[in-house]
């Protein structure tokens, strides 16, 4: 180990820490010592402690307690300090961490940070299925652009997936970041190595302390989730606060695409309509969005939200006739009508609190010039289920009642369609350990909006944060 008067020196040096004047601390410290200075330095600033006789003893050597302690104390001042001295002092937590522990510092700050990069990610495992086989038609935007179908498919009737994701924030400045996500995933037993990308590249900046800007692909909800909760490329403006905010969003929604269901009768079976999409490959032949929101607080347990969606680049006539199974789906006089009209769409969403426990939640969701194309749903939820903390649950029930041309694309609730659907749904969420939790969901007696069986669907998932 190496001698105090030596680590005193370095630890000033990784701190940064500058006092002019500063009283004789130790008796056998004089100010004719080399190390005078740093030592007085350090006890101002509270990082070392004497000898309950008044002494220093700086020519012993100091021990991995002693240290430890040091670096506990510079633990707190690790937000004061430059980003080289900041990597200092991580390495140093790391090799006194068994001494960090003993003391009970928890070094939180080390376990997802290195220098000016935070790391936080995910992991999950995933089950779907549902309770019968179905057939399933995808329309291909590029080979069938004149909308026909292709051969069906049989849908398997479970299937199990892996997925997990690392996240690296750098610290611009104090009001800036830059984040980088990626993302691997792959079904157990399919062919190949997992899926990998960059899915999130973003900049945000903070122009005081309630305007942000964040440009890049982010995420981004419109409303509560409802018509969409995904990936984004393009630009967001948030001002306020959680009393009251509002957001401007313009860009391109990737995962804008139709997802529909026709329930099945006695003598004929059920089809999914499967990513019928209005993103384009070609990037100016994008459905491009132009979101306005505005968020508030009516009390301190009811949130209440509102937003208008403006779409350019996508005419209603060819987003219905998608929808509905390709280019000549609808009759004339219908087309010649939505050609005039637009796919703007709106809604508004209500969250209340009724007790500690209790949440009741709604949202409401429609195309502006469309007909049948209502959306919404309602649930209740009890519990205080928070995945960082062991023990705590939930659980919901919902009703889910989508039109024949609902404006849902990549809903933040479950359900597995987003047109001509219904149900009834119930799930549950348990944190079987700190940043571990366990959650399944299912539909009950499903159906299309004629009343038609729509298979049930199942999905449980095991997820871990670190």
């Amino acid at each position: 180990m190496m001698k105090k008067h030596l680590a005193v020196l370095a630890a000033t040096a990784v701190l940064g820490v500058t006092s002019a004047f500063a009283a004789n601390p130790f008796s056998d410290v004089t100010p004719q010592d080399w190390a005078y200075q740093a030592v007085a330095q350090l006890v101002a600033q509270g990082v070392v402690n004497g000898y309950p006789d008044g002494t220093f003893k700086g020519q012993n050597n100091i021990t991995r307690y002693e240290m430890a302690q040091m670096v506990a104390k510079a633990l707190v001042r690790q937000d004061r300090v430059d980003a080289e001295q900041n990597a200092i002092i991580n390495r140093l937590a790391n090799e006194f961490s068994a001494e960090l522990n003993n003391l009970g510092v928890r070094v939180a700050t080390l376990e997802n940070k290195v220098g000016n990069f935070k790391f936080t990610g995910d992991a999950r495992l995933k089950f779907t299925g549902t309770e019968k086989e179905t057939n399933t038609f995808e329309v291909l935007d590029k080979a069938n652009a004149d909308g026909e179908l292709i051969e069906p498919k049989t849908v398997k009737k479970s299937k199990f997936d892996y997925r997990g994701r690392v996240q690296f924030a750098a610290t611009v400045n104090e009001n800036t970041k830059a984040v980088v996500r990626l993302t691997a995933s792959k079904e157990f037993g399919a062919a190949g190595n997992p899926e990998t990308a960059i899915d999130r590249v973003y900049v945000q900046h903070n122009f005081g302390k309630q305007l942000t800007a964040t440009a890049g692909r982010h995420d981004v909800t419109i409303g509560a989730g409802l018509t969409y909760d995904d990936v984004f490329e393009g630009a967001t403006v948030m001002a306020g606060k959680d009393s009251l905010n509002v957001a401007v969003v313009y860009g391109y929604a990737p995962e804008l695409k139709y997802n529909a269901v026709v329930g099945s009768t006695k003598d004929k079976p059920g089809t999914d309509f499967k990513e019928i999409s209005l993103y384009a490959d070609n990037q100016k032949d994008n459905a491009q969005l132009a979101i306005f929101q505005l968020n508030g607080m009516v009390g301190k347990n009811v949130k209440l939200g509102g937003f208008y969606t403006k779409v350019n680049g996508v005419k209603a006539v060819d987003a219905v006739n998608f929808a509905l199974g390709g280019e000549g789906a609808l009759p004339e006089k219908v087309s010649k009508d939505l050609a005039k009209k637009s796919l703007d769409f709106y809604g508004f969403n209500a969250k209340a609190m009724l007790g500690s426990k209790v949440t009741v939640d709604g949202e409401f969701a429609k195309f502006k010039d469309i007909k049948h194309s209502n959306a919404w749903t309602a649930g209740i939820a009890y519990g205080d289920y928070n995945m960082k903390k062991q023990g705590t649950w939930m659980v919901k029930a919902q009703y889910v009642n989508l039109d024949t041309l609902a404006p849902v694309f990549s809903s933040t609730f479950w359900t597995p369609y987003n047109q001509n659907f219904k149900t009834w749904a119930v799930s549950g969420k348990y944190a079987v350990a700190n940043n571990v939790g366990l959650a399944a969901y299912s539909t009950i007696n499903a159906k299309d909006k004629d009343g038609n069986s729509v298979a049930d669907y199942y999905r449980a998932e095991l997820n871990y944060n670190f």
